[in-house]
């Protein structure tokens, strides 16, 4: 199951014409980010830089100058502009074949997560109100955002998620092969030997891939998962029963969750550091550590961005802050985790910072993650 295009009960019933659209957005996106966007730094030496000095009688001298000079740029623009729309038509392409087939999508969500013979479980709290840092963004443009719920048996935060980040991904250059769980598997066998994980959490689990992936992998381990929305958690739990994996989705808050004291042996996290603020993300830090069992491993895995090697190269791969929904992105690229890490109660010597390539896909598609093992008691 570590793929990304799983065929399963709960995606929607797509026409020829529907995927030609989609096939259209990732060429494009492919276009714009393997031909266009590496001449983003060029343009910025030759157009940027000699327009914000001319206007400004001085050289850039912050991340906001240098914002600022990019957008004098005719190049940077145009990108910019193309790079927006093209995200716009991602949703545009996903949505249609969504809301086409939404009746018959709740109806074989209801009718799997309430089989008899059903395998893993569904938790909502109808008092819980998902957290406003997540839920009043729609995290890169994404239609109602991760927390959208349309009503009871709504499952359309949790099919545009997945749906429509395949059509992201492969816009990405990222293999069909590839998969964050299945990065976070093979570090796990290369880094810490002999580990076997029998209770698993996955924290942000969104439509449920990664730990429908860890439950597969391991159909012994119990794989317990949370997220914010309702809509999204009803996809993901359907989603696994469709595929005939055994995972428990509770609707939680990752800066406080409600498990006991060191319960599983594996917490991991996927993408989820930089889609929430610098607060949330040391109390969820925090709560992984306090959660995974003596001689238990944390891994935060999440998109490669981080250590740029010039402020113009940080600044250019912060578009998504402004112009993407991604409000803290720039937050997650340039904060220090070890040291979240260290503060969470790990000691420096057990956390270790990953840069990993991706399964499949352009060989310059790389992973980010940190790790650290409890001691054993």
């Amino acid at each position: 199951m570590k793929v990304r295009d799983l065929q399963h009960e709960m995606l929607p019933d797509t026409s020829v014409e529907a995927r030609s659209r989609q096939e259209a957005v990732v060429a494009l996106r492919r276009l714009l980010n393997t031909r266009v966007r590496p001449h983003n730094v060029a343009a910025f030496e030759c157009e940027a830089l000699p327009a914000f000095v001319t206007a400004n009688g001085r050289a850039p001298q912050s991340p906001d100058d240098v914002r600022d000079a990019f957008l004098m740029s005719p190049s940077y623009r145009r990108w910019s502009a193309a790079n927006r729309a093209a995200q716009e038509m991602i949703w545009v392409s996903v949505g249609e074949p969504i809301y086409r087939d939404l009746d018959r999508m709740r109806t074989a969500a209801r009718s799997l997560m309430d089989a008899p013979d059903r395998k893993g479980s569904l938790s909502l709290d109808p008092a819980y109100d998902p957290s406003p840092e997540v839920a009043d963004t729609d995290i890169h443009l994404q239609p109602g955002g991760y927390a959208l719920d349309q009503g009871e048996d709504d499952v359309a935060a949790g099919a545009l998620y997945e749906c429509g980040g395949n059509v992201f991904s492969f816009g990405q250059g990222i293999g069909r092969g590839d998969s964050k769980a299945g990065v976070v598997l093979r570090l796990l066998d290369e880094h810490f030997e002999g580990f076997r994980p029998h209770r698993i959490l996955d924290i942000g689990c969104s439509a449920g891939a990664a730990s429908a992936a860890y439950a597969a992998h391991d159909p012994e381990a119990e794989v317990h998962a949370v997220d914010i929305g309702a809509g999204m958690l009803r996809y993901a739990h359907a989603r696994a029963e469709s595929l005939g994996v055994a995972v428990h989705f509770h609707q939680m808050d990752a800066a406080a969750m409600t498990f006991a004291d060191e319960s599983f042996d594996l917490v991991v996290s996927h993408n989820l550091m930089h889609e929430i603020g610098q607060d949330k993300r040391r109390a969820m830090i925090r709560e992984a550590r306090r959660l995974v069992r003596p001689g238990g491993i944390v891994i935060h895995q999440d998109v490669a961005i981080r250590n740029q090697p010039t402020l113009v190269h940080q600044v250019e791969r912060d578009w998504d802050t402004h112009f993407n929904g991604e409000v803290h992105w720039s937050t997650y690229a340039t904060a220090d985790l070890r040291a979240d890490m260290i503060a969470a109660g790990f000691a420096p010597d057990e956390v270790v910072e990953h840069d990993l390539a991706a399964l499949q896909g352009f060989a310059n598609n790389r992973w980010y993650a940190i790790s650290a093992r409890k001691p054993a008691a």
